[in-house]
């Protein structure tokens, strides 16, 4: 076997971040990793006969990751997004005029709640921005078409009547990017869903959510997956690829562990038994957070493209 001397990390000042990048290429660990992912998110867009589905859990957009979200959206870096409930009522919630605010996972809880402060560790969510958030939900509901839905109809729809242009629904309904939520129910919007539903004949058909996406890998020659963290959106989109030929590509970042047997920390290596994966499939696991390393992939590609 032969292996390639490593080099040390060199930096310095106003370096440009595929500057940064490349030498943090000549790394070990995770500083390596985030760049060759870097790289292998490149290769995936280029390769035009490659479908990219990203796959969002946690709170990224409590976590200031919104822009970015909607960028990779608006200069075609992902062609199919699956996600949480949670990720679209937080759009949503900004949307509305809603904030997220700085805060610390050292504040007292209790005290929190009698302010009327919600706390996503160390980011705020005021009462009042709940209220403007269930106000426009409601709003946006009721210029829904009165149909059976599946999530991935329901959130295009959605997309349509939002008119902020930060926003991630709005960017994927310009762009025609899909995006399903097939546990949406968990989550603020699903409240106000079933809300309004309790009035309205309204309906979400999450069962049709498998013929669409199945559809959708059916098309595509190759797929490629970038996934934010585990959860649904992650097993949702391996659950698609085993009907396929599996992954030909596969980013994976999450703090999650594999000890436990749960989707969120297995290893894209782990999905190869099951034919999820490719065996001759590029990919790369980051154990680390979204937070820190999609802006430096992110921002590093779309100097590229």
């Amino acid at each position: 076997m032969k292996f390639n001397r490593m080099k040390q990390v060199d930096i310095r000042p106003n370096m440009t971040t595929n500057e940064l990048l490349s030498t943090m290429k000549n790394g070990g660990f995770t500083c390596r990793k985030v760049a060759l992912a870097t790289d292998l998110l490149e290769q995936m867009i280029q390769d035009d006969a490659c479908t990219i589905f990203l796959g969002l859990a946690g709170a990224l957009i409590p976590g200031g990751m919104r822009n970015i979200l909607r960028i990779m959206i608006e200069k075609n870096m992902v062609n199919c997004i699956v996600t949480t409930g949670a990720n679209i009522s937080h759009d949503l919630l900004e949307t509305s005029g809603g904030s997220h605010y700085h805060g610390s996972e050292h504040l007292n809880d209790k005290k929190l709640n009698e302010m009327q402060i919600s706390r996503i560790f160390s980011t705020l969510i005021p009462y009042d921005s709940f209220l403007k958030f269930e106000a426009l939900a409601q709003k946006i509901l009721k210029s829904v078409p009165d149909q059976r839905m599946s999530s991935q109809e329901f959130l295009f729809e959605l997309g349509r009547y939002v008119d902020d242009p930060k926003s991630i629904l709005r960017a994927a309904f310009l762009k025609k990017v899909p995006i399903f939520s097939p546990s949406f129910v968990d989550s603020m919007l699903g409240v106000q869903t079933w809300l309004f539903a309790q009035t309205n004949p309204f309906y979400i058909d999450i069962l049709k959510d498998h013929s669409e996406f199945t559809k959708i890998v059916y098309e595509t020659e190759r797929m490629g997956a970038l996934f934010l963290g585990g959860g649904v959106p992650k097993h949702f989109i391996m659950n698609g690829s085993q009907l396929h030929n599996g992954l030909s590509y596969a980013i994976q970042i999450t703090m999650d562990r594999p000890e436990h047997g749960g989707v969120s920390g297995a290893s894209v290596k782990e999905a190869i038994s099951w034919g999820k994966v490719e065996t001759k499939a590029k990919w790369i696991d980051i154990p680390s957070d979204v937070t820190l390393v999609l802006p430096l992939m992110v921002s590093g590609v779309l100097s590229r493209l």
